[in-house]
């Protein structure tokens, strides 16, 4: 092969990559999910610092 077909096909497969890359995050990557199995902390309750202080 010579330098341009070098070219194309490594051009194709980087487009080729990209565009699976786009679709990717459109479909999966773009969900907020929130993960609570394993956490140690579910929600923070904030204190003011005058009980803090008590």
């Amino acid at each position: 092969m010579d330098r341009t077909k070098y070219r194309v096909w490594l051009l194709s497969i980087v487009l080729a990559a990209a565009v699976f890359g786009i679709f990717y995050y459109v479909y999966t990557g773009n969900q907020e999910k929130t993960i609570t199995d394993g956490t140690l902390v579910y929600q923070k309750e904030w204190t003011s610092e005058e009980e803090i202080a008590a």
